[in-house]
């Protein structure tokens, strides 16, 4: 089957896991900062919570995915105009062809599917509160245990990647979720939300 051949060459394409880890790294950060916002500012709904985060989360996937065919796509057919320049010859119809269509929207999938698949893991605690199983001062402390755990592993993995010390990489990693929860903390100090 062609498709699985192009899912093995999309496993060892460097931009497609940068891509991968940018993209969640992103989605977490989005999600945390409306988790936290959301907090402050006394939501007693989890449905409201996960309607925001969604709205967020659809929103980068939409942009992930078309940026990134877009981007993908012209920087590969440049690629390939050169090739054929250099062979007289047009490859358009040609495996070479086909797979620069296909890689780039491989790509792009990932690039904007992986905030989306992110975030509906960190609202999954608000999707129990909303079922009335998990008490939403709960689905909020869960909700952001799970970012931090999320950005521990992000970093985790590209500590492996760079083979660097994963432990570092993981907590170097959390802080970025850290940093965002001061900031919204600051600013609801000041009643700016």
């Amino acid at each position: 089957m062609e498709i699985l051949k192009y899912l093995k060459i999309l496993k060892e394409e460097e931009i497609a896991r940068r891509y991968f880890v940018m993209n969640s790294f992103d989605g977490v950060l989005v999600v945390l900062g409306v988790v936290i916002a959301m907090y402050f500012t006394g939501i007693d709904e989890a449905r409201i919570v996960i309607i925001s985060c969604l709205g967020a989360a659809i929103a980068l996937a939409v942009s992930g995915v078309w940026s990134a065919y877009a981007t993908e796509r012209a920087e590969r057919t440049k690629a390939l105009r050169e090739l054929e320049r250099h062979m007289l010859k047009d490859l358009g119809e040609t495996r070479v062809g086909r797979r620069v269509q296909i890689m780039s929207f491989l790509i792009a999938l990932v690039n904007g599917l992986s905030p989306l698949f992110i975030s509906l893991v960190l609202i999954s605690p608000f999707v129990i509160s909303q079922f009335g199983f998990l008490q939403l001062e709960l689905a909020f402390y869960s909700s952001i245990t799970l970012v931090l755990a999320i950005l521990f592993l992000l970093g985790v993995f590209v500590g492996k990647v760079g083979r660097e010390n994963l432990i570092k990489s993981g907590i170097k990693m959390a802080l970025a979720g850290v940093v965002v929860g001061v900031i919204v903390f600051a600013l609801e100090g000041l009643k700016v939300i």
